[in-house]
């Protein structure tokens, strides 16, 4: 009796402990977001993800099944196998089939692995250790392409040898990818053993033994649709794990919304209580100096505020997002617009010219009719991928050791890794506003190249190929691994930068 007394208050202190746990997690965004907007947030980010990215996913892993099952029915594969197996195996432990792997990642995305990895006869030549590491090597070289081919576009931005950055990033991809690679198998050996075989039953090749066997094309179409099938079950099976862990990590990666605003407006209310405003001036991409306003005009010049550049070139075509704090500054002609120094305002409008807000302008002391603004903080809505922003408030409080490791030129930059733990594709976003605002140069684009491509939003999606691979418990040794690994790529990557620029600044 009184040993299920004691079960039972186990099982209550258990539930106890867990509901505490949940309420303290989930208050971290319900307390600055609001409980109904951290829900929508939470429902709308999944649902958002669901369409645009698991479904990508699902796409990639269909062209990437019907491939690998297309090269692996013809003996690709296996020749693959036999001749890269001198290079993967002393560089990354693996057997040289896994070389295919790294192509069809490094051409897609992550999960392209994991059909190849589902596929009968890619997997015979693995041992059972071998496999968990899969999602290591894989991740390594997600979005490869897509990374370099950004890096190298930033051209147009950046002034240097952004050639070089890309070529140090993907090298520091590899190193980092070794490295992650390295430490997983340290981990599976003693889970595993070394000689177990990842296939228990004996391989049998159809194609060798089966009596009737289409031929020519029928044999590719056949090899493509079964691998597009294997595809289909790969996309289904990684949908838990994209929308439960991704959800998360992007609201604990991404920050309070920011409002873009297409057009502003001058108010004056005068000292008999009439109202005298310009008409909407458009906004341009940057500057947060309004000079010499005309009443009733539309007519405005803007400016930087800096005594290098006077009379800059805009581009009106999308608007401005203003960040939150950032102040602007209106001079106003000596006379005809208003007869005092109060009761002025800026009005900024969005580009449906209907929703607004108003802002108090407030006279500089010492200047003749020059007003300032702050911009308001811009409140939650619910909306797909509005967050806190914990996880870069942790990485500025380590930036001091960051920034030496990686060289960055501003502590701004650290926030593209720790944004691609969550998604290479918004870090890559990311880049060109810091660009712009010369927060960083080309050698911290090599090391973003190398990050976002090693790392390539593996907190959201090591839990889901870890979970397809059916390696569920070794989940956390795969994110430690892989984590240690994406460092590494991001320090490869800047003293490679480091040295190929002396190099070639000598010769």
């Amino acid at each position: 009796m009184k040993a299920k007394k004691k079960k039972q208050m186990s099982i209550y202190s258990k539930a106890v402990v867990c509901l505490a746990c949940f309420v303290g997690f989930f208050s971290i965004f319900a307390i600055p977001m609001g409980l109904g907007n951290a829900l929508n947030t939470l429902m709308n980010t999944a649902y958002k993800l669901l369409t645009d990215t698991v479904f990508y996913i699902m796409a990639i892993a269909v062209i990437a099944g019907a491939l690998s099952d297309l090269l692996t029915e013809f003996g690709v594969v296996a020749l693959l196998n036999k001749l890269l197996s001198p290079m993967m195996g002393p560089l990354f432990g693996m057997p040289g089939a896994s070389a295919l792997g790294i192509v069809s990642t490094y051409l897609s995305d992550n999960p392209a692995i994991l059909t190849l990895a589902d596929d009968k006869k890619f997997r015979r030549f693995f041992k059972a250790y071998q496999i968990p590491a899969l999602t290591n090597l894989g991740t390594a070289f997600g979005m490869g392409l897509i990374v370099t081919s950004f890096t190298l576009g930033m051209g147009s931005m950046l002034k240097g040898r952004v050639w070089l950055a890309a070529l140090c990033g993907n090298l520091g991809a590899i190193i980092g990818a070794i490295i992650s690679t390295r430490i997983m198998l340290h981990f599976m050996k003693k889970a595993y053993g070394l000689e177990a075989p990842a296939l228990q039953e004996q391989f049998v090749d159809e194609a060798a033994t089966q009596t009737a066997h289409h031929k020519g094309f029928l044999h590719v179409l056949d090899a493509l649709m079964e691998g597009g099938k294997k595809g289909v079950d790969m996309g289904l099976a990684i949908i838990p794990g994209v929308l439960i862990i991704c959800s998360i990590v992007m609201m604990l990666t991404n920050s309070r919304p920011t409002a873009q605003y297409k057009f502003a407006m001058i108010r004056h209310e005068t000292l008999s209580g009439g109202i005298i405003s310009t008409d909407l001036i458009e906004i341009p991409d940057s500057g947060n100096y309004i000079l010499r306003i005309q009443p009733d005009s539309s007519i405005a010049y803007w400016s930087k505020q800096s005594p290098e550049e006077d009379e800059p070139s805009y581009s009106f075509a999308n608007g401005r997002t203003f960040v939150e704090g950032e102040t602007l500054y209106v001079k106003l002609p000596p006379s005809g617009f208003g007869d005092n120094e109060t009761n002025y305002s800026l009005v900024l409008y969005k580009a449906d010219e209907t929703t607004k807000i108003e802002i108090p302008l407030t006279p500089i002391p010492d200047a003749e009719r020059e007003f300032s603004c702050t911009i308001p903080q811009e409140p939650y809505h619910g909306r797909e991928f509005e967050g806190v922003a914990i996880l870069p408030w942790i990485a500025n409080q380590i930036g001091f050791l960051l920034k030496p490791l990686f060289g960055f030129s501003s502590a701004e930059a650290i926030a593209v890794p720790v944004t691609a733990l969550g998604s290479a594709g918004a870090a890559l976003g990311m880049i060109p506003g810091f660009a712009k605002d010369r927060l960083i140069g080309v050698n911290d684009l090599a090391v973003f190249t190398a990050i976002c491509m090693c790392w390539s939003g593996y907190l959201s999606t090591h839990v889901s190929m870890m979970e397809v691979l059916g390696c569920r418990e070794h989940t956390g040794k795969a994110i430690i691994s892989h984590t240690i690994g994406g460092l590494c790529a991001g320090i490869s990557a800047h003293w490679l930068f480091v040295l190929f620029d002396m190099l070639f600044n000598m010769f």
